[in-house]
């Protein structure tokens, strides 16, 4: 193997690498054969290897190739920088005289041997000299001739010629591929400069991407960077580079700034577009608070001072309360157009329709429906209105209200501030967030009141004044029941919006308080307004359905309970004594009502039920809805099972009369207690102190009332029916032509007295068949009339004959023994004083000794009548022993009484 070969000339390494020591300091190309150097002295071509020894001849120590390369060519004899002295003292410092002379004849030798050498050389090939010599000087005539003509510029026009044809082609062919070498190489030089600032020429794109997005948060810390990048480092952004001079670097200088400028002013813009999309958001109230609060805190970083949150405060506050006036304006134009079925012009339509009204929902009641259904009514559109209006103005107030106060307390507690922004601080005072809430709220309250006409509760309780009319917009074509259920529920919805707004603690007099207390009394007249108007139509509801609880009544009377305690349920909750909620969930929560609402629901309790009873009146009449075909279908209320009271004449006046009576009884009894003693329990009241004042208490004048109207209509009825009976009566004992002093002894009874009892067996089969509640009442009233009006008549005879008088007291007995059932203490007075009369007015003529025969025979007369009889007035008799033995015992004494006192006048 080849043993590889390290010595390595350094001439040979400066000649190949360019260079010009072996330690160099800087990039240099260094060419040694056309600069003076020692490397190019060291390696000319006339030096040559065989005159790398001795040339004296002495026989040196000193190796050349161990010398250094200055020193070597100061002794190198073949080298341009060689020098004698140095070559003396390096190889040969030892050499003597002799020596010196001995190699100056060694070189002087060696010259001549070369010189001989030459000499032999240029014999030896002298003839080739020649030869070449001829060869030229004939090739140069030839060229002269030709090539070298002047004609053709000594042969170099056709060289231009043909080198011009090759620049062009060379243009043509290479100019545009080295132009796009040009650009490319630009291209590369930009593209690294933008490689070292890519994230700064890429920022507005970066921002447009993230706005885009809406990670507003990352734009801005991007457009931070950047900025900082431009105010503090625009030279690591476009490097200039080292100008020679100082014009060149001012260029330089602007041309970076241009472009900086440019790549800024897209970003500035992109960020403008950033402001524009922030502020817009800031004005959308349907955003969350920790969205405009995130907002509101990029836009804080963009500028140096508050105005971005004083943009939102102005803009929402006059959003809300523009939003606040459009919604009302609005829903008063729906309310203005919703339908109302009757014309409220046309009073008899409207009367009308609320009486069809009060049927039905009364049937619904009845029927324990539910409220959204007992609450259907031609109104009610309107009412749904209102009702919509009032949801849509606090919707619409707490849509927006809530995320401008929560925002406006953190602006006052300081976290949406600048630390820097003390001016405008002193420019805008925080207050004014609260100031612009409450103008939120005032307008709330305006519009609320501007409605419903609203005013102080001091106010609107005085008679009189304009406060006290009720608000044009509500509608009239709308039951009291309808007109509950959506009072209810608009104080509902009023109830909660305050309750949230005194929760945000906007202020600690805002006027909510007063406004609750106005929109409860207000309604409270609305309410009873409709009650007792329907109040006045409520016997149109009466059915003549019997009462499944209580015998011969009507259901009519627990319609007037439930109806009562419906509306004053109503009147109790829009009071406050039950928390009103939508959420079914929320229990319900029950609170003392004010004195003031106590005594106005009283009373209006009271108004409406002495109202109700007059209609119970007006349904004995002929005013009757039964009469003109009004009254309700009984097809379509909720009795269950046969009606009785369907096989009676209810146009019949006695009919009607008769229930009512019927009713008024239980009512007084019953009904009307127990309304009062739920009234009292609700209400944590007595209607009974003011017996403690010695004046009548509510309760007495209501009872005096109910027993008033009773009497009144008991004794229509009874008068009617009394007539009848008094005018048989009068007739058989003053008109029937009958002389009482010579008529002859009786054999039997007249038949005006047959027809005085079945006059009243007509009776009892009425009372019976309608009330049989009333028969005792009736006919002890009739029986009363009967006797007093038999011992009128009585009176007016002068005198009694023995026959007369028999047949009187036979006739008086036979009704006295016949309706014994029925004769009160006051009617066996009257009987007794008729006996009396009888006795007193007897005059006794000669042959009226037999008195007793005649006595027997009226008493056999008279029990023959009753055995003959005993079917046809089978109804006036006791059904119950005990009752029978008291009344004959009573009757036998009576007529003991009555023996004794006729024995004594015959005496």
């Amino acid at each position: 193997m080849t043993r590889l070969n390290f010595d390595v000339d350094e001439a040979a390494l400066l000649q190949t690498y360019k260079v010009a020591s072996m330690t160099p300091t800087k990039w240099e190309e260094v060419d040694h054969e056309l600069e003076d150097s020692v490397a190019g002295a060291l390696l000319s071509p006339s030096s040559g290897g065989d005159m790398e020894g001795d040339p004296l001849g002495l026989g040196s120590t000193v190796r050349m190739r161990d010398m250094e390369m200055e020193s070597k060519a100061a002794c190198l004899i073949t080298s341009k920088a060689f020098d004698p002295k140095v070559f003396l003292s390096t190889m040969h410092p030892n050499a003597t005289y002799q020596d010196l002379a001995r190699g100056i004849a060694f070189l002087q030798n060696s010259i001549e041997a070369r010189s001989e050498a030459l000499r032999i050389l240029v014999e030896d090939n002298f003839d080739r000299f020649v030869a070449v010599k001829s060869s030229t000087d004939a090739l140069y005539s030839e060229m002269k001739e030709g090539i070298l003509d002047p004609e053709t510029e000594f042969a170099s026009r056709p060289l231009r010629d043909h080198l011009k044809n090759g620049a062009q082609k060379a243009n043509q062919v290479f100019l545009p591929v080295l132009e796009n070498a040009a650009k490319a190489q630009k291209l590369r030089t930009t593209l690294s400069v933008f490689e070292r600032s890519k994230f700064f020429f890429n920022l507005p794109n970066f921002i447009a991407e993230s706005i885009e997005a809406g990670r507003y948060d990352i734009a801005l810390r991007d457009y931070k960077k950047g900025k900082y990048l431009l105010e503090n480092r625009p030279g690591q952004l476009l490097p200039i580079g080292n100008a020679k001079d100082n014009i060149a670097s001012e260029a330089a200088g602007q041309h970076q700034r241009r472009v900086l400028d440019k790549v800024w002013n897209t970003v500035e813009k992109a960020m403008g577009e950033m402001r524009s999309i922030l502020i817009s958001q800031l004005q959308d109230s349907s955003r969350s608070v920790e969205e405009q609060e995130k907002t509101l805190e990029v836009l804080l970083e963009l500028q140096s001072n508050d105005d971005p949150v004083w943009t939102y405060f102005d803009s929402h506050h006059k959003h809300i309360l523009d939003r606040m006036n459009k919604a009302y304006r609005s829903s008063v134009g729906a309310i203005e157009g919703a339908p109302e079925g009757a014309s409220t012009t046309a009073s008899d339509a409207l009367a009308a329709s609320l009486q069809a009204q009060l049927q039905t929902t009364i049937t619904d009641l009845d029927g324990q429906k539910a409220d959204v259904v007992i609450a259907k009514s031609p109104g009610e559109p309107v009412w749904q209105a209102i009702h919509d209006m009032v949801k849509n103005v606090s919707e619409t107030m707490m849509s927006s209200l809530p995320t401008f106060w929560k925002i406006a307390k953190s602006f006052m507690d300081g976290k949406l501030k600048k630390s820097s922004s003390s001016s405008s601080v002193a420019r805008r005072s925080s207050s004014q967030c609260r100031t612009m809430a409450l103008d939120v709220v005032k307008l709330y309250i305006s519009l609320i009141s501007q409605f419903f006409k609203l005013s102080d509760v001091s106010v609107m309780s005085l008679p009189g004044g304009s406060y006290n009319t009720p608000p044009p917009l509500l509608p009239e074509n709308a039951h009291s029941l309808c007109t509950a259920y959506y009072l209810l529920k608009i104080l509902t919805d009023v109830q909660e919006t305050i309750a949230e707004l005194n929760g945000m603690e906007v202020s600690q007099d805002t006027g909510l308080k007063s406004l609750l207390e106005s929109v409860r009394w207000r309604f409270e007249d609305i309410l009873i307004n409709t009650w007792l108007r329907d109040a006045g139509f409520f016997y149109f509801t009466e059915a003549w359905v019997a009462s499944p609880t209580e015998p011969f009544t009507t259901r009519y009377l627990s319609q007037i309970e439930m109806y009562q305690r419906h509306m004053t349920t109503a009147a109790f909750k829009l009071a406050g004594g039950v928390e009103s909620s939508s959420s079914l969930s929320k229990p319900l929560k029950q609170n003392p009502i004010p004195q003031n609402f106590v005594s106005k629901i009283t009373k209006a309790f009271l108004d409406a039920l002495y109202t109700i009873l007059d209609g119970m009146v007006l349904l004995a009449s002929d005013e009757s809805p039964v009469v003109s075909g009004k009254s309700p279908d009984i097809l379509n209320t909720v009795a269950e099972g046969l009606n009785p009271l369907e096989l009676l004449d209810l146009k019949d006046g006695d009919t009607r009369l008769l229930l009512v009576i019927s009713n008024f009884g239980h009512l007084s009894k019953a009904v009307i207690p127990s309304m009062l003693t739920q009234l009292e329990s609700a209400f944590g009241i007595s209607l009974t102190e003011d017996r403690k004042a010695r004046k009548p208490s509510m309760t007495d004048t209501l009872m005096t009332v109910v027993a008033e109207l009773d009497r009144t209509l008991f004794e229509g009825y009874v008068k009617s029916k009394g007539d009848q009976v008094k005018a048989i009566i009068r007739w058989g004992i003053l008109g029937s032509e009958i002389d009482w002093y010579e008529t002859p002894q009786p054999t039997d009874i007249r038949p005006y007295m047959y027809e005085t009892l079945m006059s009243l067996v007509g009776v009892h089969a009425q009372v019976c068949s309608i009330a049989e509640a009333l028969l005792d009442r009736t006919l002890c009233c009739l029986v009363d009339e009967l006797a007093s009006e038999a011992l009128r008549c009585f009176r007016q005879v002068k005198r009694f004959g023995m026959g007369g008088m028999l047949r009187a007291t036979l006739e008086i007995e036979f009704m006295h023994q016949t309706l014994g059932r029925y004769v009160t203490p006051g009617a066996a007075k009257t009987l007794s004083e008729l006996y009396n009369r009888i006795s007193q007015a007897y005059a006794r003529r000669p042959g009226d000794e037999n008195l007793q025969a005649n006595l027997d025979g009226v008493k056999k007369t008279l029990a023959e009548t009753r055995r003959a009889t005993g079917i046809e007035f089978l109804c006036f008799r006791q059904t119950k022993a005990s009752s029978s033995s008291a009344s004959r015992s009573g009757t036998s004494a009576g007529r003991s009484r009555d023996k004794d006192v006729l024995r004594s006048e015959r005496t």
